[in-house]
């Protein structure tokens, strides 16, 4: 019972990775999008990592875009009843 609960959140946020990453390749144009996640009790942490030149679309001005994602992600986790943080990768 307990190792089917994890595998299903361990779905999720694979599935939330997904999804990050082919918004974040769509929004930026740039193939070499890398997202992994870790996982604490009730946060989850995904750390995107992709080339300088292509920062500045995924950020946005004034970080809109990037806030936007957070939002959207955010939200999605929250419906599965973790906390979901973006993080890029310098």
């Amino acid at each position: 019972m307990l190792a089917e609960v994890v595998n299903q959140e361990t779905e999720i946020r694979d599935r939330l990775a997904g999804v990050l990453q082919s918004v974040i390749v769509e929004m930026t144009s740039c193939l070499e999008v890398h997202v992994t996640y870790a996982t604490g009790d009730k946060t989850t942490i995904y750390n995107v990592s992709l080339p300088q030149e292509f920062r500045g679309k995924l950020i946005g001005s004034q970080g809109k875009n990037i806030t936007s994602l957070r939002n959207i992600i955010g939200a999605m986790a929250g419906n599965h009843g973790f906390r979901a943080i973006i993080e890029l990768v310098v």
